[in-house]
């Protein structure tokens, strides 16, 4: 298999249209997406809401519709595409599971076959246009349940139902010899036991098969390399299942250009990982988990979230509001490239 070093772009079309523009380290302007893949990235994930209502300040985006060029795109860079349902109008996450707005008021069968025609609907577009991802992760940090109150832990049947419906449909979608392999994304990146617990919890409700097991592991957050590596053994181990660290970052400043706080700062990074933001901390902790990762029999990839979000009034992390996730990306306050992209290059 292919080591994924992959990047997670789902505001770049809304930067884009605010008038971001991108520059590689040899100060030239260019498709940001060309100069991710020039310094080594190979995959691309976008996230796919389902009528979003309240993303960035002129207009929705992340739906299908929008999600369309977007993918075309990444084809056309020959780039491979991840395609994260989040099965939601808005962030859904380990706290945060909301059902969307037009499934609000169906039950759980109902909710079963709205995820399924949603999700065949969704890849049969995206095939008939040319634009078919490689990789699908039905459900956005599940790792407390999907869909709101139907879908907790205190109700796994239901979260088998829902997905397995949901794998139904990548198998049964109408996408000629075309089959993208299915990844169930939780969050407990530094969290062994947890994990493993989980999807022992699945399977053992019926949860059909799978291909990956994507992660989410920030290490100011979830804890040292060791408690990562020792998940990612595990998971390979006792699940039998390749693992994509599909969310990561890292700050490169402490500063704010706006007037909303960052949701990581430098006492954070400091107090839990003795390390100051920087440029070259940036570059040193996204090329540690690259090569600690590759390394591993089970690690398949490695995936940053947001590297071309720096902030732009209009295009915070809900309409009117700024963004609170400027100082990690990749990418300066005037696009230029940050030393921590050269990371992809190893």
């Amino acid at each position: 298999m292919v080591f994924l070093k992959g990047a997670d772009v789902s505001s770049l079309q809304a930067m884009e249209d605010y008038g971001a523009k991108y520059f590689d380290f040899d100060g030239e302007q260019k498709d940001a997406l060309a100069i991710l893949k020039g310094h080594g990235v190979n995959c691309i994930r976008l996230r796919i809401w389902n009528r979003p209502t309240t993303s960035f300040d002129r207009g929705d985006y992340c739906d299908l519709r929008s999600t369309i060029p977007m993918a075309k795109r990444i084809h056309a860079q020959g780039l491979k595409l991840l395609l994260d349902f989040h099965y939601s109008d808005t962030w859904a996450d380990w706290k945060n599971q909301m059902v969307p707005c037009e499934w609000v008021h169906m039950g759980k069968e109902e909710l079963a076959e709205a995820i399924y025609r949603y999700t065949r609907e969704v890849l049969e577009t995206l095939y008939q246009e040319g634009a078919y991802p490689q990789i699908v992760q039905l459900g956005n940090e599940i790792g407390h349940g999907i869909l709101g109150k139907y879908g907790t832990l205190e109700h796994p049947e239901n979260m088998v139902l829902f997905l397995n419906r949901a794998m139904d449909a990548v198998r049964e979608a109408d996408t000629g010899n075309e089959r993208a392999k299915v990844m169930l994304h939780v969050e407990s990146g530094g969290e062994a036991e947890k994990t493993e617990s989980f999807f022992n919890l699945l399977q053992k409700h019926g949860l059909g098969a799978f291909d990956y097991v994507g992660l989410s592991y920030y290490p100011y957050w979830a804890g040292p390399y060791d408690r990562m590596l020792r998940n990612l053994r595990n998971i390979h181990k006792n699940l039998g299942k390749p693992v994509i660290i599909v969310e990561t970052a890292f700050p490169y400043t402490d500063e704010s250009h706006d007037d909303r706080p960052n949701i990581v700062t430098g006492q954070l990074t400091m107090e839990s990982m003795g390390l100051a933001p920087s440029e070259h901390s940036q570059y040193q902790v996204l090329e540690s988990l690259i090569r600690m990762a590759r390394k591993e029999a089970g690690g398949y990839g490695v995936f940053y979230w947001e590297p071309v979000w720096y902030c732009l009034k209009g295009v915070g992390c809900m309409k009117g509001l700024g963004n609170e996730w400027e100082n990690q990306a990749l990418f300066d306050q005037t696009g230029h490239a940050l030393e921590g992209l050269k990371a992809f290059e190893i």
